[in-house]
């Protein structure tokens, strides 16, 4: 047992615990949540980049089409 929670457990009980607890999965989840949205913000600069290429690349292939 670390020290904070033999602390935890001697001012607060088993209740002092079980909020240690929730506040730690709180803390774990979100810092979690922020590494995807930083995942998901890359792919979708990635994504719009591709798009404006391709659709460049369609301009082009219609203007020498007419």
């Amino acid at each position: 047992m670390t020290p904070e929670l033999i602390t935890a457990f001697g001012q607060f009980g088993s209740m002092g615990l079980m909020v240690l607890y929730l506040v730690w999965r709180e803390k774990t989840g979100a810092e979690k949540r922020g590494q995807v949205e930083l995942a998901r913000a890359a792919s979708d600069i990635e994504l719009a980049k591709a798009l404006t290429a391709l659709t460049v690349t369609i301009q082009h292939l219609d203007q020498r089409m007419k």
